[in-house]
């Protein structure tokens, strides 16, 4: 059974028991800052687990199924070694909030289980909390199970967390009961007796039954406090791909539909064959490439702090392993459409996405394979300098990793092949020591941000909030109360110096809503700061962060605040979003909701709720709509109300703000479509008619994570010159092409489908070039100890078409094949050569001591790059025995 239809499957049953289907959340966790990422089907749920009333499409809904991708990195050094862990995986669940309970959830696994999945309830085992008798008691008299399969476990394998109640997390908790498949002795060992002994994968887990019952409170680490949720929930969660491969009845996950071909391309690239388990390399590449893929897709992007650095770290790691493959060369873009054919369907962001996220990967595996010949460099000068005997000290080991991102396992492996140890103690120490040094500062940071802090709590006790002037003007008269510098109150800035300006009152509108904050100049007589941007505490207080170009400005100061005039710019496009969400609203339907937004004076970014892609004609019917409000010039009005009276009257609220209990409503005066209105809650400032917009044009219109889209929009005269542009580089191109600009499409098709015809004919001639060096008679071959052997050069070759080369010498009887292409080279040995006790990664590092470059591999194949072709056809027969 394919994984996409036991997916389904699952989905479907729980549809007919009364659950509504919802699609995947993202990885990037919605309003939780304790996820890095999304780690469990549960985590976007959390709010109804704790008595939040669940709504979803205008209606109550207290039973959910979902089929989550997850990512989880803790068990990172595992992937690869067993058929346990992954990265990336995808959970099945269903939820209840305070409807069902313990005997529905198992006796509807049950039932799915043995009654659609077909699996042999002989082979079922469970576990349940060590105190949970009515669990017990449901397994063993209601479902049948004999008792000799029903284990009972403490709170570190049978409660949800794990070991929450003496260790946390505080939160959602419960016993859980966990289902388990024998796969028979063959996958075991001898020391397995049932679920939870020995060291074997006899025993699987498939599915976890939390019955979640408790809100854990208390210290952390330390004995928790149990304290009764408003309602007893459900959360289930069964490992999609564990139960794949039980029905695909092969070793592991790593062999099911949504692994393998991955697994194979891998191999097929390197020139390595995948022998299952021993083939970690093989295997840590194909998990983390899906990780980075969905990752990517759902609008992560590399960083070296929070998530992006996590997904650096996994690259990097798939790099590594590619690299002892014999992969030189950046290769993880290559991957990703296969991830994304593979996975598509049901994540559509994964396929819709693609283009970015392989330019993305592949300019992070460039920029990582270019530090990474700077470690092995740095490396190679360190080992030259040990003598025999001698182990590379700590500290040097830490710096390669700190400079260069070297991991200490490489650093490990290319020490241990030149017979050098490492003192990886050393390496823990320096790394504990950086750790330190970085929780000081941060320790540091923070007192002085609570200083600052303490500061403006005292105006704002003295003063009160900033008075905004910004919707009515774009300058005023203000005193300056405060100037902020660091940790600092200073009584005065003189030139050069930043500073955060607190005025008493002001027109800069503080960053908030989706608006950037105001910039603009504060004058005085001798005197001028410019501010930079605008941000607000959340007592009100706003910070103008300047810096001082002539005189000296000083507490109490009158200055003349005065608001860079693209503010209007910034207008036209603030108001436009209101008018494009209500157009959307209108076109694709009531489900829209505003996701995120960016209002600038170059631009708008507007995030939100969709599940597809827009085809043209939407996207042309919401432009039209927006520029017909935008010529019918209707006034932009704004007033006060109670936040239940604005939303009574149909104002739209954003899902994740923040309102208070009066709150702003801005309205468009008229609309183009009968019963459609602009009307919102919004902070921000607008034009005061829709015709100051000017125009208004989609630039671009893509995928965010799942679910969610994007668009970027200009209007006034940024859609002027966007329109201009385009037009200008069609004629261009056409006249590139000497063709009339209707006639370009036609024109393109053609030229795609020359450059097929040709790339095809390339791959055609390199293959005749390949056989024509290697002679239709035969090679040469010398021989020397017994093996024969040959080195060619064969210029213009890829590494694809030497590694066929070197495969046609072996098959033609050398026992070492060595063909070079400029700098390029692979090494292949025959089955003989191993047996006699050749490698190729020792061969292949031997000789670029001698002929310069880098690479390696292991086994029978081994490639790099960067070789002095002359220097290596010298140097390979003085290095075999």
């Amino acid at each position: 059974m394919r994984t996409a239809e036991i997916r389904e499957k699952y989905l479907s049953f729980f549809e007919g028991k009364g659950h509504l289907r919802l699609p995947s959340f993202s990885l990037i966790p919605e309003n939780d800052p304790s996820l890095l990422f999304t780690s469990a089907g549960m985590a976007p749920l959390k709010p109804y687990f704790l008595g939040a009333k669940p709504i979803f499409g205008g209606r109550e809904w207290r039973r959910i199924t979902t089929c989550q991708k997850c990512l989880r990195v803790g068990d990172i050094e595992n992937v690869g070694r067993t058929g346990r862990h992954n990265t990336f995986f995808e959970m099945l669940g269903n939820f209840s909030f305070g409807d069902y309970f313990k005997k529905e959830a198992i006796l509807w696994a049950w039932e799915f289980l043995t009654e659609h999945l077909k699996l042999d309830p002989e082979r079922l085992w469970v576990t349940v909390y060590e105190d949970d008798d009515e669990a017990y008691a449901l397994w063993r008299d209601l479902v049948g199970v004999p008792e000799e399969r029903i284990g009972r476990f403490g709170e570190e394998e049978n409660y949800w967390p794990g070991g929450a109640i003496t260790h946390g997390p505080n939160g959602p908790s419960g016993p859980c009961s966990e289902i388990f498949y024998d796969r028979g002795p063959a996958f075991g060992t001898p020391d397995e007796t049932g679920p939870n002994t020995g060291s074997g994968d006899r025993f699987v887990e498939i599915w976890n039954l939390v019955f979640a019952q408790y809100d854990r409170q208390g210290p952390i680490p330390g004995p928790g406090i149990l304290k009764p949720l408003p309602q007893k929930n459900i959360d289930t969660g069964m490992g999609l791909y564990r139960v794949a491969a039980i029905l695909q009845d092969v070793e592991d996950f790593y062999r099911t539909d949504t692994f393998y071909p991955i697994v194979e391309r891998v191999a097929l690239l390197s020139g390595r064959p995948y022998l299952g388990k021993e083939s970690v390399s093989h295997r840590v590449i194909a998990d983390h490439v899906r990780a980075v893929v969905a990752a990517l897709a759902d609008g992560v992007t590399f960083s070296n702090t929070g998530r992006g650095y996590v997904i650096r770290r996994l690259l990097r790691r798939a790099l590594r392993h590619g690299y002892l493959l014999g992969l030189a060369e950046p290769f993880l873009h290559r991957l990703a459409p296969v991830v994304a054919e593979l996975l598509g369907d049901f994540y559509p962001e994964m396929r819709e996405n693609l283009p970015a996220v392989e330019k993305q990967i592949r300019l992070e595996e460039e920029r990582f394979l270019e530090t990474l010949e700077g470690g092995l460099r740095r490396l190679d000068a360190l080992l030259s300098g040990l003598k025999p005997g001698e182990v590379l000290p700590g500290q040097e080991a830490f710096r390669l990793y700190d400079t260069y991102g070297f991991p200490l396992d490489l650093t490990v492996e290319i020490a241990a092949e030149r017979g050098y140890g490492v003192d990886t103690e050393g390496f823990k120490r320096a790394m504990e020591e950086q750790q330190e040094r970085s929780r000081a500062a941060m320790a540091f940071e923070r007192e002085i941000f609570k200083r600052s802090a303490q500061v403006l709590e005292e105006l704002y006790a003295e003063r009160g909030a900033t008075e905004f002037l910004g919707y009515g003007t774009l300058e005023a008269e203000a005193q300056v109360l405060a100037l902020l510098a660091g940790d600092e109150t200073l009584p005065e800035a003189g030139p050069g110096t930043e500073v955060q300006v607190v005025l008493d009152r002001t027109p800069f509108y503080a960053e908030g809503g989706g608006q950037i904050g105001d910039f603009g100049l504060l004058e005085w007589p001798g005197g001028r700061a410019r501010v930079e941007t605008t941000l607000k505490t959340e007592r009100g207080i706003f910070l103008h962060r300047a810096r001082v170009e002539e005189g000296v400005l000083g507490v109490g100061e009158r200055v003349r605040a005065v608001v860079d005039p693209r503010r209007r710019d910034t207008e036209r496009n603030h108001t436009a979003t209101h008018l494009l969400h209500a157009a959307l609203r209108a076109v694709l339907g009531p489900h829209v909701r505003q996701a995120g937004s960016l209002v600038a004076p170059d631009r708008l970014r507007f995030d939100f709720t969709h599940p597809e892609p827009l085809r043209g004609e939407e996207l042309e019917r919401i432009e039209l709509l927006v520029n017909r409000w935008i010529m019918a010039d209707f006034p932009v009005t704004w007033r006060y109300l109670p936040l239940e009276e604005a939303k009574k009257e149909g104002a739209m609220a954003l899902f994740g703000e923040k309102y208070g209990e009066v709150v702003r409503v801005v309205r468009v005066e008229g609309s183009p479509l009968e019963g459609l209105e602009s009307k919102e809650l919004c902070g921000g400032t607008h034009v005061r008619r829709t015709g100051e917009i000017g125009a208004f044009l989609i630039r671009s219109e893509e995928a965010v994570s799942a679910g969610v889209r994007r668009i970027e929009a200009v209007t006034g005269e940024g859609a002027i010159r966007f329109a201009r542009g385009a037009l200008s580089r069609l004629k261009a191109l056409a006249e590139r092409l000497e063709v009339g600009e209707a006639a370009l499409e036609g024109r393109l098709e053609k030229l795609l489908a020359e450059l097929k015809a040709r790339e095809k004919e390339v791959e055609s001639l390199k293959a005749r070039l390949v056989q024509a060096a290697l002679g239709g008679g035969g090679v040469a071959l010398e021989e020397k100890g017994g093996l024969r052997w040959a080195a060619l050069e064969l210029p213009g070759l890829d590494m694809a078409a030497l590694r066929q080369a070197a495969d046609d010498l072996v098959n033609r009887g050398a026992d070492v094949a060595l063909v070079l292409s400029g700098g390029q080279a692979v090494l292949k040995l025959s089955k003989g050569a191993q047996e006699r006790g050749l490698e190729a990664g020792s061969l292949f590092q031997a000789l670029t001591q001698r002929a310069g470059g880098r690479g390696g591999g292991k086994g029978a194949l081994a490639q790099g790059g960067g070789l002095d072709p002359r220097r290596a056809k010298a140097a390979l027969p003085g290095l075999l025995p």
